[in-house]
């Protein structure tokens, strides 16, 4: 009998999981959001970071994991702000 409970959590994670990824659209959500940001206005202004923003799939990801509710709130935007300073930081690091 226990196994079957754990075949169904395994289940159940595995109909979750598509759901818990990142797409486009929770990027260019977040982007848009963002924009109206001074501090990421200075990034987008930056050519090296712009290019990072743009086409780097890590720091989308990133961009892509805030949640777009909480992105009003002063202390969750500047945790997300440290988020992707970090992100840039180390992509930039890799090039």
């Amino acid at each position: 009998m226990a196994n079957v409970w754990i075949f169904l959590d395994l289940l159940n994670i595995a109909v979750y999981i598509p759901f818990l990824k990142v797409d486009e659209e929770d990027i260019c959500k977040n982007i848009k959001i963002l924009r109206r940001q001074s501090w990421f206005q200075n990034y987008l202004h930056d050519e090296q970071y712009q290019k990072l923003i743009v086409s780097n799939k890590h720091v989308r990801q990133v961009i892509g994991k805030f949640k777009s509710d909480k992105l009003h709130k002063q202390a969750y935007m500047i945790k997300c702000q440290n988020r992707l300073h970090k992100a840039l930081l180390k992509e930039l690091d890799r090039v």
